[in-house]
């Protein structure tokens, strides 16, 4: 990875500025607080975006900016990229708004989160490596900030291995062994739980074979019952057949109980209804003597010719009354003529104006008005009187009319009640007829009747003792169904205790079978347990041994190289032990790293950064940052004699790209190209 420039907007102290970068050793100079410093956040900010508790919107932004963006140009083997994000201010705070990555003038437009996976894919990063808060690698072999280039040295060792397996990404090795441990663990609780239950095996085996001994002696005892109940059934069969017989004979025998019991109910009844027909043709016979007395000299023709004549003067009545309406209809009209014109002449004295003609009124015109209305209401009453007289003339005809159709009506009514009574005439005497035939059949009937009676009281007579025989019968037979219900009961006890035991067999069968299951699953963990025990995690602790002795080698060689080149001093000497923490000897003898000089100080750790830069690149091929690094004032306290030895430690590094902050006048003199940054007022500038 190669950086070609860097672009500012509204990032800290910048407003507008664009950084090329030469490759070969570049020198970025410049006073404390010039906006050195801020580069590297906006070159880290391009590539990871915002981190929270390292790098925050807040941060970078510039004061009174509501907007802001870095886009950052650098070559990737053969490819062009050019990343750009952009940095916003909310209500809620500042935020970083979606960004473009472009390879070879290819765009991809994403997420803030999306782009740090592309670029992470890019650059060739594990994604496991890279935290919510921080990039290990990034820190560890390209930009290490000032204040955190010591830090490594003052971790614990555990914290300091932790950081160290997970940059050589070799902390798999500790998780497997935890998650072996585990699992042992586990292993080790379901043997204990294996153990617990197959402690019962031996007494579920005792009992499978008491269920057996108690399966023989039930299938002898279920032979011995089904032995008696064959028996029992054959008897039982033979009695029943003859009390079906019986039972047979029996039915027959209430049949003709039944039978004579219907014939001498209906003999009675016979003899009831010859009774009541006797009595009702007595009755007939009273009836027809009334009935002929009643109809001497009837004559049934005058009663058709009163009906025609009620019908003919009806007819003449109702043209009567259609008369009488026309004339009460122009009564009306001629009273309502006349009252008009008595009005008119009323009030043709009090009006001025005509209301029929419209002219003026005089008294000439209300005389004639007044004798022209006179003649009209003569005339009405004239009329009136002829209509009153002709109504009094028709209504006088109307009423003898009435009298006659009300007299008509009365002796058509008397016909009608003699009609009635012929009628009933002929009705008694179908009725007497009738009776006379069915009292002589009833009379057939009822003698036949008795001589069927007589007949079935012989038969019942014959068979009185096959009641007493169908009891005893059906006693017997109740007895041997007792005996067969209760054997039959007792077999199928027996049964059910055998499917019962059966059952428990098979259940306990099953629970040996998966116990057994369970002892084969036992011995597998035991195997197991005893593999990873004894095998498995010291092979695992060898390989992460093997692996940390290579890199503690190889670290080890360099970080002694590294600080031989920086502090040219026989008294001191540095090494990593086995946790790779400095071990610093003075004399002969191991002090602290607190008793150093700042500039001895400042060695160690630049001498162990190096060698970590160099180490991490090695052992990780995939990373695609090995030509980079980026010294953030590494020559700290350094006398000028130590400045003297970076020159050394420059050309050693032989990297594609070195970018070095420092304010220190004599490194420009190490370096190939000099990038100046100044501040003017606010507002920091690239010269």
């Amino acid at each position: 990875m190669i950086i070609r420039s860097l672009r500012l907007r509204n990032i800290r102290s910048y407003v507008d500025e664009t950084i090329s970068f030469p490759t070969g050793s570049v020198l970025l100079s410049g006073d404390i607080g010039s906006g050195k410093t801020s580069i590297l956040l906006a070159l880290e900010f391009a590539i990871f975006g915002i981190m929270k508790g390292v790098l925050t919107g807040n941060t970078l932004l510039r004061h009174g900016a509501s907007k802001g963006s870095v886009e950052l140009s650098f070559t990737l083997g053969k490819d062009n990229v050019s990343i750009k994000r952009s940095l916003k201010r909310t209500s809620s705070g500042v935020v970083q708004e979606p960004g473009t990555l472009t390879i070879n003038d290819k765009v991809f437009e994403g997420t803030p989160q999306e782009l740090k996976a592309r670029i992470l894919e890019l650059i060739g990063y594990p994604e496991t490596l890279l935290t919510k808060s921080k990039s290990l690698i990034f820190r560890y072999t390209v930009f290490t900030p000032q204040e955190e280039m010591k830090r490594i040295l003052y971790e614990n060792r555990e914290e300091r291995l932790d950081i160290l397996r997970k940059l050589f990404n070799i902390d798999k090795y500790k998780r497997v062994k935890e998650n072996s441990l585990n699992y042992i663990r586990e292993l080790k609780n379901k043997v204990s739980v294996l153990q617990g239950k197959l402690e019962i095996l031996p007494d579920k085996k005792q009992e499978l074979e008491e269920y057996d001994k108690q399966v023989e002696e039930l299938k002898e005892k279920l032979e011995d019952k089904e032995g008696e109940l064959s028996d029992i059934k054959d008897e039982f069969e033979k009695v029943k057949k003859g009390f079906d017989k019986l039972e047979q004979e029996l039915e027959e025998l209430k049949k003709v109980e039944k039978e004579c019991e219907v014939k001498k109910s209906e003999f009675s009844s016979f003899t009831k209804q010859l009774e009541r027909g006797e009595a009702e043709l007595k009755k007939v016979n009273s009836m027809l003597d009334e009935l002929l007395k009643g109809l001497e000299g009837f004559d049934i023709s005058k009663a058709e010719e009163i009906k025609e004549t009620i019908k003919r003067k009806k007819e003449e009545l109702k043209k009567i009354d259609k008369k009488l309406s026309e004339i009460n209809s122009r009564k009306s009209e001629f009273k309502t003529k006349k009252e008009a014109s008595e009005i008119i002449i009323k009030k043709i004295t009090d009006l001025d104006v005509c209301p029929t003609c419209q002219q003026k009124i005089t008294l000439k015109h209300a005389k004639e008005v007044n004798a022209r209305e006179q003649v009209i209401i003569k005339t009405c009453e004239t009329n009136l009187e002829r209509l009153e007289e002709w109504n009094k003339k028709l209504s006088g005809k109307k009423r003898a009319i009435e009298e006659e159709i009300d007299n008509y009506i009365r002796g058509e009514k008397e016909l009608e009640a003699k009609k009635v009574k012929l009628d009933a005439l002929e009705e008694k005497k179908e009725r007497k007829k009738n009776l006379e035939k069915e009292l002589s059949d009833l009379k057939d009937k009822k003698s036949k009747h008795k001589e069927v009676i007589k007949e079935l009281e012989q038969r019942l007579e014959q068979q009185k003792d096959k009641k007493e025989e169908f009891e005893k019968a059906k006693q017997e037979l109740e007895d041997k169904r007792e005996e067969k219900d209760k054997l039959e009961k007792a077999v199928v006890e027996k049964k059910t205790q055998l499917q019962t035991i059966n059952k428990l067999i098979e259940r306990l069968k099953q629970e040996i079978d998966r116990m057994k299951q369970d002892e084969k699953k036992l011995s597998q963990l035991q195997e197991i347990k005893t593999w990873m025990q004894d095998h498995f995690i010291i092979l695992v602790d060898v390989i992460e041994k093997s692996i940390l002795a290579r890199i503690y080698n190889e670290f080890n060689a360099f970080f002694q190289e590294w600080f031989n080149t920086l502090l040219e001093d026989e008294a001191l000497s540095v090494r990593l032990d086995d946790s790779f923490s400095p071990v610093i000897e003075q004399n002969g003898y191991e002090t602290w790293l607190d008793n150093l000089s700042g500039g001895e100080k400042t060695s160690v750790a630049l001498a162990y950064r190096l060698a970590l830069n160099k180490v991490i690149n090695d052992f990780l091929s995939t990373i695609r940052t090995r030509d980079l690094i980026i010294l953030d004032e590494p020559t700290d306290g350094f006398s000028s004699e130590q400045l003297d030895r970076v020159r050394e430690v420059l050309d050693q590094i032989n990297v594609a790209q070195g970018i070095i902050v420092s304010h220190e006048a004599k490194m420009e003199s190490f370096v190939d190209s000099i990038i100046r940054v100044r501040k003017q007022g606010h507002e920091s500038k690239i010269f």
